[in-house]
């Protein structure tokens, strides 16, 4: 290290404090980086002024990308610059192609977060070797352990309980962050091979859509942000652009500019508010009635779009007052087919409704319907259209009455309605806001009801958005093993129900995301075996514990939390694996950190941890889950690997990240990890005299040969993370047109298509390079069925469940006071400066805001309780309590606090943090099922997590505490 001058070096220099400043980036944090690569050659700098005449020279630059899960915006293009085997800088590439002369291009593409990567991935909570607990767990007690003793230790583990106790007692915990590349692959390939369970994260992260799957069975809805440029009324409902989507945000401004009106639906002035042309802050949890109350005025004055209604929607049906389910085809005429439907033409003539194709063929249904039927048993009933019952519904939310829910004037919200209505293209930005509150779901149906009364569905700058994903659809092909060019060559198993299901008038939609339906509730058959995460944090997890007292929150509860899901589980409306009552005994968290993001994780540390043999964290960074494992494996970072990563809609570009360097210290690629734990799990078994078990599916599972089958017969092996990733996007139809080289060395490539995947085929839509994405078009132009159980656009939800709870229609319900009664609603949000919790401990990212977690009030709430601007304060309810500093804004409306999310449990004072007051009861309709739509999918149709109904108080600490805070904030 001779003649290197590090951070260290200036700051003891005399001249440190002037020439500090001048010094580049790199140089601040240099000395550290080359020591962790010990066989690296460190340059040779003289002194600060050689330093600052080099820094602009590179070995060499490479085109990468973040694959973290930033959601809506993801991903964008960088070039990487490397130096002395370091990754220095990156630098936006801004080489998008425009798609139309007349619509805005998507340059250029970044945010903050990515530009401090380079630096992020040499910070001190970088995971450089593998590390084995030595003290308790959570105690900081560590060791450093060579990989092939942390595998053969992991595999040992794998061995004793699988053999004792079955195959599914070891879980995959999988987080927002898995690449669906070939990373992902690779662990989901082995969990499928070793019939081991992986949870689905999405709905339990508050992120499931569930109003929209319950409405088009199918929360997979999106189009592309430059189609907001044809919109000329763009509604951000739910959520704050702005603030966290900062590479898409210029198309909501350059549509300004073309003249959309842009409305933001915020209880507080939110970034995105202060680019509104109309904001309505409407109070937390109330939006459904704002809603309803547009809804209402739509129906009141005439405008609904009938010739779209009667063909795209369910409204047309009948439904019986006898038992208030739908009026079944074979109840009138007796030797129909089963789950067809019926409707009313003008004359008062009845129809079985066209089941194969939307297109109504030259009939007319009427809408308002109220009459009776003669029953092929001779028996009268009385029965009613779903229109005609959801006028009804609408009648009592006049804008005067809502007015008083929301805390709107009725001149707001006629004002809303009129802007909505006179739209020729209305459009809404996406946000999963809604799904955070207990009665998510009702909101989104009732903000669904607006753009399908209107008819603003499938057409250019109109539309619903809803969850946005976009994958490669040769990712199943990896994982499933089949040969990678036949892309939809299926076998008997698969290729007869598909052949099935066109025949009796389905889609692939509809079949693919029957498939997956299939592979959570007869585990094992095609994809590997998922269980619904919200299921096992509850019943494992001890996490509905905390709502032993949720009938003092929520009215009209007709059973306890833990009755339900009892219920559930035993009606097979939901799976849960390992079953209830079987401890799960090994756990490994991948691009997860439950014991941050769970709602009430501090009942894991409790009831969960305990049961468990071995805990292992696969990650490049020490998390709070990786503080209470038993083993901490270190992966490369995303600048350290070559792969790419699935994207959504609005930004229809697969993007690529190349290796600038190898790997920090020991750490690995996570396909190297999965791939060698295989390895190690099979050398070990032979060690042990065992070739083949039986799973607890009663299917062969080969240990004997877990390699060979994991890695092809050698054809994808260890080392060959870019030849796996290459051969995903040559089995894609969506991606094939571009080679895998292309791509690597250009950053990027468009999409050509929706492609067949079930994480994507739900847009439904035409996708192409030539112009914005559209979604729906294949229901609104093509006549298509929408995979619900009236094929059609469903609002009534005749399921038992949803009559007993007075939901079959949309309706509004008051937020329940979940916590207690409380007067402090704690509402939240996705944060400005980190995704997820990867930069929440970012040295650059806290320098841009308080640096420590902190509470915002209101200036009147604040007053009252005597609380100052950076005040130590104690939240609480009835459940637990956490300790932060408070912020002080006048943006919020009195009665409600922000905790954005994200912050590390360890950046709390004795790690007191807000999820010990969240205690995120299951909403009983979210566990229903035994229904054509309404069933468990993949990143759907599961119990969502709820925090944004949290109350709590608030009381400022006293000086003595807030000095014991301070000292170890």
């Amino acid at each position: 290290m001779r003649g290197y001058v590090s951070r260290r070096s200036f700051l003891k220099g005399g001249t440190a404090a002037a020439t500090i400043l001048a010094v580049p980036s790199f140089a601040a944090r240099g000395a550290q980086s080359v020591q962790a690569l010990a066989e690296e050659t460190p340059p040779i700098y003289k002194d600060w002024m050689d330093i600052y005449r080099k820094q602009w020279t590179w070995d060499k630059t490479v085109r990468g990308t973040h694959l973290v899960n930033c959601w809506y915006q993801s991903h964008c293009a960088w070039d990487v610059y490397v130096k002395d085997g370091l990754v220095f800088r990156e630098e936006q590439a801004g080489e998008y192609e425009p798609i139309m002369a007349d619509i805005p291009d998507f340059n250029p593409r970044g945010c903050q977060k990515g530009g401090c990567f380079s630096q992020k991935m040499y910070e001190p909570s970088r995971i450089r070797y593998p590390i084995r607990r030595v003290g308790e767990r959570g105690s900081g007690k560590w060791e450093r352990v060579s990989w092939e003793e942390a595998l053969d230790d992991i595999a040992d583990t794998y061995l004793d309980v699988t053999m004792k106790e079955g195959t599914d007692v070891t879980v995959w915990d999988l987080g927002p962050d898995i690449n669906i590349g070939a990373a992902y692959a690779a662990q989901a390939r082995l969990a499928q091979l070793t019939h081991s369970i992986s949870l689905d994260m999405n709905p339990i992260n508050g992120d499931g859509h569930r109003g929209a799957f319950e409405t088009f069975g199918n929360a997979y809805i999106e189009r592309s942000i430059d189609d907001y440029f044809r919109s000329d009324v763009i509604v951000c409902w739910g959520a704050n652009p702005v603030f966290t989507s900062i590479p898409n945000a210029h198309f909501f401004i350059e549509a300004k500019y073309n003249g959309s009106k842009f409305v933001v639906i915020s209880p507080d002035y939110s970034a995105s508010a202060t680019k509104a042309d109309l904001w309505l802050p409407v109070r937390p949890g109330t939006d459904g009635a704002l809603a309803l109350a547009v809804a209402h005025l739509i129906v009141k004055g005439g405008h609904v779009n009938e010739a779209f209604v009667r063909e795209q929607t369910d409204m047309p049906m009948l439904v019986r007052m006898d038992t208030k389910k739908f009026l079944q085809a074979t109840d009138v005429f007796g030797d129909a087919d089963g789950d067809r439907f019926v409707l009313q033409d003008e004359s008062g003539k009845l129809h079985e409704a066209p089941f194969r194709s939307l297109d109504l063929d030259g009939v007319a249904p009427a809408l308002d319907v109220t009459t009776e039927v003669t029953l092929a048993s001779g028996e009268t009933v009385g029965v009613r259209s779903v229109f005609s019952m959801l006028k009804d519904r609408l009648d009592p939310y006049t804008p005067e009455i809502v007015a008083e829910m929301c805390g709107l004037s009725p001149k707001l919200i006629r004002q809303f309605a009129g802007l909505v209505i006179n739209a020729k293209a209305l459009s809404n930005v996406t946000g999963s806001t809604p799904n955070k509150y207990f009665h998510g779901n009702l909101t989104e149906r009732a903000m669904i009801l607006i753009w399908t009364l209107l008819g603003q569905l499938g057409k250019p700058g109109a539309g619903y958005s809803a969850f946005s994903l976009l994958v490669n659809d040769g990712w199943e092909h990896y994982v499933a093993g089949l040969r990678l060019k036949e892309r939809l060559s299926f076998g008997a198993e698969i290729g007869i129900p598909l052949a099935k299901t066109l025949w009796d008038g389905g889609t692939m939609e509809m079949f693919f995301k029957n498939l997956v339906s299939d592979s959570f509730t007869d585990p094992g058959r095609h994809l590997p075996i998922f269980t619904a995460g919200g299921m096992f944090w509850n019943v494992h997890g001890g996490v509905s514990d905390l709502s032993e007292t949720a009938e003092k929150w929520i009215p009209g509860l007709k059973q306890p939390i833990k009755e339900a899901i009892h219920e559930s589980l035993e009606k097979k409306w939901l799976p849960l694996q390992p079953p209830a009552g079987k401890d799960p005994r090994m756990l490994f968290h991948y691009c997860a950190n439950p014991l941050r993001s769970v709602r009430g994780s501090h009942k894991l540390l409790e009831v969960l941890w305990p049961k468990l043999k071995k805990i292992v964290v696969i990650d490049f960074r020490m998390s709070s889950t990786a503080r209470h494992a038993d083993y901490v494996l270190p992966a490369a970072t995303w600048y350290e690997t070559t792969d790419h990563k699935w994207v959504t809609p609005l930004m229809p570009y697969n993007h690529v990240t190349n290796a600038a360097t190898k790997p920090l210290g020991d750490s690995k690629t996570d396909f190297w990890i999965f791939t060698m734990l295989a390895k190690h799990i099979q050398q070990r078994a032979k060690q042990r005299g065992i070739a083949t078990i039986k799973s607890h599916l009663g299917k062969d599972v080969r240990l004997d040969r877990l390699y060979e089958d994991l890695t092809m017969d050698g054809r994808f092996l260890e080392d060959e993370t870019d030849k796996a990733a290459g051969a995903i996007l040559d089995a894609s139809s969506n991606l094939s047109h571009v080679s895998w080289e292309e791509q690597k060395e250009k950053g990027f490539a468009r999409y050509n298509g929706v492609g067949r995947s079930p994480m994507a085929i739900g847009n439904a839509g035409d996708l192409n390079e030539r112009e914005p994405f559209v979604a729906l078009t294949n229901h609104t132009d093509g006549k298509k069925p929408y995979p619900t159980a009236t094929r059609r656009i469903q609002f009534y939800l005749d399921h038992d469940t949803y009559l007993a709870y007075d939901e079959a229609l949309p309706r509004y319900k008051a937020p329940p006071l979940i916590g207690g009664d409380y007067p402090l609603m704690m509402t939240g949000g996705h944060p400005r400066w980190s995704i997820h919790a990867v930069w929440r401990d970012s040295i650059s990212m806290l320098r841009l805001n308080r640096g420590g977690p902190y509470l915002i009030m209101g200036p009147e709430d604040a007053k009252d309780r005597e609380i100052e601007d950076g005040d130590w304060i104690r939240a609480f309810n009835d459940v637990g309590k956490f300790v932060a500093r408070v912020k002080i804004s006048p943006t919020l409306m009195p009665g409600q606090t922000i905790m954005y999310h994200a912050w590390e449990n360890y950046q709390f004072p004795s790690e007191q943090n807000p999820r010990r007051v969240t205690p995120s009861p299951i909403n009983p309709v979210e566990l229903a099922g035994g229904h054509p739509h309404l069933k468990v999918g993949f990143l759907e149709g599961q119990p969502g997590g709820f925090d944004r109904d949290t109350r709590i108080e608030v009381v400022r600490l006293s000086d003595e505490e807030a000095q014991a805070m301070a000292a170890t904030a």
